[in-house]
């Protein structure tokens, strides 16, 4: 990790809270977020558009080059997918025009665990076949840390189908928290109209294991890992993570450039279920942190922002 972030020295370059512009129709519903900002869709992410049940703003589904996103009503309920909303997405939507690479991001709430079953899905609706659609992995604090970019074809138009892209080949090291998606960005520049609008929901990161849990549900994995509360902080925070069995675990705090700045569990931990340590950075500048917990099984990474 310390190799892959060496070269970072930039602020943060995307801004959070951008607002989701689209054509709105009569039946169409912005992407706005809850009145709970509380209400989160963890991983392993299942983010179906059909749910209220959403921090859309920290999910920040964010277009750019000209595309356009809004939330309606679902035009074709029929086939693998009868759930009654959708995202629509156009190139030209946003009024100025759609380059060939206008398309969107969206960021997760957990960091993306990469092993040997990692794939992602998403169900699209086309309005022509054997146009491409383009996956990549990001860094949400650093967007130029991304993967290469990865294709799958829309075979069939004018009706939904599942894409699912194998993500088992790529970079484990790193904590990939952004998805960037561009249909046909081979084709050319998009004007708004029907050839350019493509219906998306459904979207799911799969990696065969839960990383996080409720109250209803069994531990899933060997270890979770809690978002840091409060975060942002300044100067200390809260880091909850959980344990299924006994088991030697280390807590470690690295910044972006991929040095540990503090350690803050390093040993066996005789006690199977939830610990929570405190994290005091008052003698560390303000910027984006990750930590990692490892247990000689399973590594969890989240990242956290500290503001003086």
């Amino acid at each position: 990790m310390k190799t892959l972030f060496t070269t970072l020295q930039k602020v943060l370059a995307v801004c959070l809270f951008i607002t989701l512009v689209g054509a709105g129709t009569a039946n169409s519903q912005g992407i706005i977020p809850p009145d709970d900002p509380a209400d989160l869709q963890n991983l392993p992410l299942v983010f179906n558009v059909d749910t209220n049940e959403i921090d859309w703003e920290d999910f920040t589904m964010l277009p750019f080059e000209g595309a356009g996103l809004v939330r309606l009503e679902n035009p074709d309920q029929s086939g693998i997918n009868t759930t009654d909303w959708v995202i629509e997405y156009k190139k030209g939507g946003a009024g100025e025009g759609g380059q060939p690479w206008a398309g969107f991001f969206y960021r997760t709430q957990e960091v993306m665990e990469i092993n040997d079953d990692a794939v992602f899905r998403l169900q699209v609706w086309s309005p022509r076949a054997d146009i491409t659609y383009m996956l990549k992995l990001e860094l949400a604090a650093f967007p130029d840390v991304e993967t290469p970019e990865m294709f799958q074809t829309i075979e069939a138009a004018n009706e939904w189908v599942t894409l699912e892209w194998d993500l088992s080949g790529v970079d484990r090291s790193a904590p990939w928290d952004q998805v960037v998606m561009i249909a046909d960005l081979q084709g050319p520049a998009g004007d708004a109209g029907d050839n350019f609008t493509w219906y998306i929901d459904n979207f799911e990161f799969d990696n065969g294991e839960a990383t996080s849990i409720n109250d209803d549900m069994e531990v899933p994995s060997a270890i979770t890992l809690e978002q840091n509360y409060p975060n942002p902080f300044n100067p200390t925070t809260n880091i909850t993570f959980t344990l299924s069995e006994n088991a030697p675990v280390t807590l470690e705090v690295y910044n972006v450039l991929g040095n540990r700045v503090a350690t803050l569990v390093d040993g066996e931990m005789r006690t199977a279920g939830s610990h929570t340590v405190s994290f005091d950075a008052m003698n560390l500048s303000s910027g984006i942190y990750m930590y990692r917990l490892s247990t000689p099984s399973q590594s969890l990474t989240r990242t956290m922002s500290l503001i003086k």
